[in-house]
């Protein structure tokens, strides 16, 4: 492990090819990829010059680890995501990719599907959160997957919070993670005239990548709404757990192994304790895996971030087989997440896991369970992962064998255009 700081905004700047000294640090420490040094060395002065670098540009997630173990801050990672965007403008991305943009205007996508699935009482929660009247202190922003879970916000410890959002607000994470710059700017504007709206004063996250994305991804790339202060769920139980605001009546006898949020890093060492600190207040022991904190791998949708992937579902199998695998080696009571994104990745794959499948908890159900509430029902996130899967079976499968590509359209600061 190394001691991680919180990074500043500076972060996710260009790369900065003066400052690469061809060390090989970088993809050297990648999760994924596994590279030895020399490797490493050998396919970043490859994708520096622009030569063929496909086994990196096919299986990068773009967790930003290479970052962090750059010893020149060069941004090595900004690099891959130059080198997508490149191989997106000249060729654009393969049909079945239409089916994971959120913003792609005229298309039904996998979280469409889900919602539109879902009980009448989970529907009635979104409608609430569509509200446009003025906030009158802190807007809480529930993000794409959260959106996907909106029974997660029923516990009481969020009973006061002002939510509000849909998925035409999404913070563009996908867009900036994938290297789509043009794409963002736009979803930057759209983002900047629904704050000028609602006015809120203080942001809430009920994600952590979404907490970095608002802190600082969006500044960096047009966003101008000013925010007094931007926190995540996290950091707000926690200090409600200290305060005693949040009381704790039956301590939980159970052991977890943790899926790492892919920007928890991100805010230091202090920030990737608190899930670890609300677990151990509620008598939860975490048994760690290799790839935790800073060293952690993507839940598996990293694996259909490249363009050659363009979100193949066999690679985001892949790709959380290989968690799984690694979560049940600890032999561990439960999975425990704190990403809804990561609750629906896992979920959905695990549905194909012909072994036998672990439970996986979101932390806020864990948090519920240790104050006496009950949380979301087993039956409510099982039906949430089979139309989750049914939704990329029915909708993407068809549309694996296409050689068409398509370019994203514009996305307008209007969500709901005419003829839309």
């Amino acid at each position: 492990m190394t001691n991680i700081k919180p990074i500043n905004n500076r972060f996710f700047d260009p790369f900065n090819e003066e400052a690469c000294d061809l060390c090989g640090e970088c993809l050297a420490h990648c999760p994924i990829m596994e590279f030895s040094v020399e490797e490493s060395k050998n396919k970043m002065r490859k994708l520096i010059t622009g030569e063929d670098t496909e086994q990196v540009l096919k299986k990068c997630q773009s967790c930003f680890t290479c970052n962090l173990y750059c010893p020149t801050d060069a941004h090595p990672a900004s690099l891959i995501l130059k080198r997508w965007n490149e191989q997106y403008e000249k060729n654009g991305l393969k049909k079945r990719a239409k089916y994971y943009i959120t913003h792609y205007p005229y298309y039904p996508n996998f979280r469409t599907y889900v919602i539109d699935n879902m009980s009448e009482n989970a529907k009635q929660i979104l409608e609430k959160w569509k509200n446009l009247s003025p906030v009158e202190d802190t807007l809480t922003y529930p993000g794409c997957n959260i959106i996907t879970y909106p029974e997660l916000t029923q516990a009481s410890f969020f009973k006061d919070l002002d939510i509000r959002g849909r998925l035409e607000y999404c913070c563009g994470e996908t867009l900036f993670r994938t290297g789509y710059v043009d794409q963002l700017k736009q979803v930057i504007k759209r983002l900047d005239k629904w704050f000028n709206i609602l006015k809120p004063k203080n942001l809430l996250v009920l994600c952590t990548a979404g907490t970095n994305v608002f802190k600082n991804v969006l500044p960096n790339y047009g966003l101008t709404y000013k925010f007094e202060s931007i926190k995540s769920y996290i950091q707000y139980l926690w200090e409600r757990i200290e305060s005693g605001e949040i009381q704790i009546k039956e301590k939980l006898d159970m052991t977890v192994t943790l899926q790492e949020s892919c920007y928890s890093k991100m805010f230091g060492d202090e920030y990737m304790d608190l899930p670890r600190k609300i677990l151990y207040a509620i008598g939860v022991k975490v048994i760690e895996i290799d790839a935790c904190r800073e060293n952690m791998r993507c839940c598996g949708i990293g694996g259909g971030f490249s363009v050659d992937s363009a979100y193949h579902p066999m690679n985001l199998i892949k790709s959380g087989f290989r968690n799984i695998r690694e979560f049940k080696k600890t032999k561990a009571d439960a999975i425990c997440v704190y990403c809804a994104g990561c609750l629906a990745t896992l979920s959905t794959v695990q549905k194909l896991y012909v072994k036998k499948k672990m439970k996986i908890y979101h932390i806020i159900e864990l948090l519920q369970m240790a104050i006496g509430e009950k949380p979301i029902s087993e039956k409510i996130k099982k039906k949430r992962a089979k139309h989750f899967f049914w939704g990329i079976i029915r909708k993407q499968f068809p549309m694996l064998l296409s050689k068409k590509y398509f370019k994203i359209v514009e996305i307008p600061e209007d969500p709901h255009p005419k003829g839309y």
